[in-house]
């Protein structure tokens, strides 16, 4: 028995490295996910194309333009008197937003007129891109805000006096790439251990050797779980090689311990691996079940939680969600890498990643036939 597991094992980790493109690019990865996905994948919205619309032509009106322009956020498109000729800009696809500074705008600052009188400022955003639209608007109400605020010694007209405290946590300076650090090292596990898995039993049939096999007395236990380990090793040499990657880089060390992050990784994988290898032994060619993973990789990651918070979605995803792998995966990792977390604290996430691996891994191996 020991004997039989030796040569299944040293057949597949030879198969693996004799591939000649699998080795490099797991090599390749690691550096792709920490050096090009992050600053790929990022949420922050600059470069807002911005038309000035000033009927005011006061200093004060030049230099709310200047305070928009240094923000770091918009890039002034243009300044005109014309509303008309604004509107056709952005009709046209040209802008993304338009400050209207009305006459009166250097009066109201000189408290030339009653405090109770609207701000004769106008804000219209372009929300064919609902994200870029919306996170706009708030840039400019925000520069908007701490302008007036400057000149009027803190203090907005008509609006109460509230003082607002804010304290980060987990992730203080709001750096999207150490939020989404996880998330890609997330993706890149569940992409590998997901199609390589299902395109080994698969290339196997198409070539003839999955026949050698099925003449030995080798069980399907030994022999899944067999397929399953080089896919064990490879993932942890991706994980671990991203966190140091990630700490040389951008000095982002993991909060928790390494330990919890093999144990979820370990998990993870059993489901992914089971789950491609299920894949191909209902597959008759690679290009199927190259489609079949691929499409399943989609739905996983798009209701995981890694782009958009499950708590927003509507009724019958978040029930699709409790069933996805990567749901548990990227909540645990999250919160050992950001907040520190221990198993005492992800626990419910590492059940249900070994219900959904035991289930997957059995399916797996009752559905491999060593006979047509």
């Amino acid at each position: 028995m020991i004997a039989m597991w030796k040569y299944l094992l040293k057949k597949e980790f030879k198969q693996y490295l004799r591939d000649p493109g699998m080795p490099r690019m797991t090599l390749m990865f690691p550096f792709l996910i920490i050096l090009v996905f992050p600053f790929a994948a990022n949420m922050e919205v600059r470069n807002i194309k911005l038309a000035m619309v000033d009927t005011d032509h006061s200093e004060q009106s030049g230099l709310l333009m200047e305070k928009c322009a240094s923000s770091g956020y918009f890039e002034i498109v243009d300044v005109t008197a014309s509303p008309e000729k604004a509107q056709e800009m952005m009709d046209r696809g040209k802008i993304d937003a338009i400050l209207t500074i009305n006459a009166g705008f250097a009066r109201m600052l000189e408290g030339s007129v009653p405090a109770e009188d609207a701000i004769p400022l106008g804000i219209k955003v372009n929300t064919v891109n609902g994200t870029r639209g919306s996170i706009g608007s708030q840039y400019l109400n925000a520069c908007i805000s701490s302008y007036i605020m400057s000149k009027k010694g803190g203090s907005i007209p008509g609006s109460a006096q509230i003082e607002v405290r804010e304290t980060y946590l987990f992730n203080r300076f709001q750096d999207y790439k150490l939020f989404m650090i996880p998330a890609l090292i997330v993706i890149a596990i569940t992409m590998m251990c997901g199609f390589l898995p299902a395109l080994n039993i698969v290339s196997e049939k198409e070539k003839g050797t999955i026949e050698q096999m099925n003449v030995t007395p080798v069980n399907k236990f030994a022999f899944i779980v067999c397929k399953m380990i080089p896919y064990v090793a490879v993932a942890f040499f991706m994980v671990f090689s991203c966190l140091l990657l990630a700490k040389i880089v951008f000095g982002y060390g993991c909060a928790g311990s390494l330990l919890d992050i093999s144990i979820f990784t370990l998990a993870h994988i059993i489901v992914m691996a089971s789950f491609g290898l299920l894949v191909s032994n209902y597959s008759e060619n690679a290009q199927q079940a190259m489609f079949i993973i691929w499409f399943f990789s989609m739905v996983f990651m798009l209701i995981s939680g890694i782009f958009t918070p499950v708590d927003s979605m509507p009724g019958w995803a978040k029930l699709v969600s409790y069933a996805n792998p990567l749901t548990y995966y990227a909540d645990a990792m999250r919160g050992i890498v950001l907040k520190g977390s221990s198993l005492a604290d992800t626990w419910v996430d590492l059940v249900c990643l070994l219900g959904i691996g035991g289930l997957t891994t059995t399916w797996a191996v009752l559905s491999y036939h060593k006979t047509n």
